[in-house]
């Protein structure tokens, strides 16, 4: 199966959640990404810090928390994944040679359908 290199990224949403009381507190954001509805809060816990915010389904294993975090940093967007690749298997359907030769064979299959 081919990599694809077009990866749909998180479209993310941001809110400031303010400062959590204290000296020194970073600011806190909320990133919930419109597409996937996942849910990220960054500096909360610290400067730098980024943990999963609990969906509405309840808590979350361990495993599915990292494999989110891994999605947060790398940028693939599940809720995209299934159409990318249905994309990807029609456009590779639709693809016309640029030999000469092929085209008009292409054609023909084409019009036997």
């Amino acid at each position: 199966m081919k990599v694809s290199r077009n990866v749909l990224r998180h479209n993310f949403a941001i809110w400031v959640m303010g400062r959590k009381p204290g000296w020194f507190k970073p600011q806190r954001y909320m990133y919930r990404c419109l597409r996937c509805k996942w849910a990220f809060m960054v500096n909360d816990e610290r400067s730098g810090s980024v943990r999963v915010a609990a969906d509405t389904a309840g808590e979350l294993s361990a495993t599915e928390e990292q494999r989110r975090l891994a999605s947060f940093v790398e940028g693939s967007c599940p809720g995209y994944q299934v159409e990318s690749q249905e994309v990807e298997a029609s456009q590779s359907a639709n693809v016309i040679p640029l030999r000469r030769e092929n085209r008009a064979k292409a054609a023909r299959d084409a019009r036997a359908m």
